[in-house]
């Protein structure tokens, strides 16, 4: 997509997004369907270049957040897949989860099948307890098993979902400008002066920081605007020339009990992903060798007959997610994964940022930034409900 030219900063635009990830895409589209003039602004070339690019490729309700009680959280998400699985099937389609239940894992056969049935009672619905040939059939280690269970969730391509929903906003009107890396966000006496390096910029009212692990970089251009400390989890997959399984595997690893997936990605097993603490810093996020070496066996553990000395790595990436700072002696995988979302709203100045967010809510989260600024944004008609545009 071409980087279109910037309107001249004489005209104001009702708001700017910053960050061009599927947060900030799917808040620039909210804000165009509801009728306002929205700019997003990206540092890179094109959408989805960090870490919308390296997720685990699913749109899911969380079923591991059960565990944390984070029950609104699974509603909620399992709500938005049952909507993009309708707007989007050609990006977003449903696919059988599998659960094997090890002997002497963490989770026993008891607490998978209980929390399976909770989750179908939250809207994620119907899981079956299958044979152990089964297990077999789809090439996993039935040395030690006990049980296998199956239910659904959906898998997406997160560039391309990220680039749909771009492409959505720029046909509501939204301006798109990419290789635009803001260098100041100027107050003015009404709203604010956006600052590219290139000597670009715009006039907002309002400034939406969607800039994902970079977020407290972007804060720092106003010394009034809030700012939350937070922990930089890295998320790591590897992509292995090994066939795909024949469905989505929800597995433990063996070296510490967290819940790992091997997935098929274009015909390939995608394996992933890891917890590992970058503290607050964005620059540092590259997969580590121990990441390779737990992943990989993960995998050993997980299937049947795998030769990790013969296993060829294609690809290894890996993302930054954004948790709020909390307990230091919080595991990473049992902090809270709420979106939070801070603000200084006032009727000449309006800042919003959102911390963390889930590929999967995009859509619930650009709702509710939407009316959290929409009392302070100039009146309005809207066009169209996100919940009812396409997306291809």
């Amino acid at each position: 997509m071409p980087t279109p030219r910037m309107q001249d900063a004489t005209t104001m635009f009702d708001a700017v997004v910053i960050g061009a990830g599927i947060q900030g895409a799917g808040v620039a589209q909210a804000l165009a369907a509801e009728g306002f003039n929205v700019a997003l602004v990206e540092q890179a070339g094109h959408a989805a270049a960090q870490t919308s690019s390296k997720s685990s490729k699913l749109i899911h309700g969380g079923l591991r957040y059960l565990e944390t009680a984070e029950l609104s959280l699974v509603r909620e998400c399992l709500h938005e897949r049952q909507t993009l699985t309708r707007i989007a099937p050609s990006l977003v389609s449903l696919k059988p989860f599998y659960i094997p239940v090890y002997r002497g894992q963490k989770r026993s056969a008891f607490w998978v099948h209980a929390g399976l049935l909770l989750y179908r009672f939250l809207g994620g619905g119907a899981c079956r307890k299958h044979t152990l040939a089964k297990a077999a059939q789809l090439g996993l280690n039935t040395r030690n098993l006990q049980a296998l269970f199956e239910y659904q969730d959906a898998q997406t391509d997160d560039v391309k979902l990220t680039c749909a929903v771009v492409k959505s906003a720029e046909k509501l009107g939204a301006t798109i400008a990419f290789n635009f890396d803001v260098v100041a966000c100027q107050r003015l006496a009404a709203g604010y002066c956006v600052k590219a390096a290139d000597g670009r910029r715009l006039q907002a009212g309002a400034i939406i920081n969607a800039a994902g692990a970079a977020i407290n970089r972007v804060a720092q251009f106003d010394s009034s605007w809030p700012t939350v400390a937070i922990d930089l989890v890295q998320g790591s997959h590897l992509i292995l020339d090994y066939p795909a399984p024949a469905g989505c595997i929800y597995t433990e690893s063996p070296d510490d009990g967290r819940a790992v997936f091997l997935l098929p990605w274009y015909g390939k097993l995608m394996v992933g992903t890891t917890e590992l603490s970058r503290g607050s810093n964005p620059d540092l996020n590259a997969v580590t060798e121990q990441e390779r070496a737990y992943l990989l066996r993960v995998v050993a553990h997980a299937l049947c007959d795998v030769n990790l000395e013969e296993l060829t790595v294609l690809d290894a990436f890996s993302g930054l997610r954004v948790l709020p700072k909390e307990s230091q002696s919080a595991a990473m995988n049992k902090k809270a994964r709420d979106t939070r979302l801070v603000h200084q709203l006032s009727t000449q100045h309006q800042y919003l940022a959102i911390y963390g967010g889930k590929l999967t809510a995009y859509r619930a989260t650009a709702q509710k930034v939407v009316a959290k600024l929409k009392p302070f944004l100039p009146p309005c008609h809207p066009k169209h409900s996100t919940a009812q545009l396409p997306l291809t």
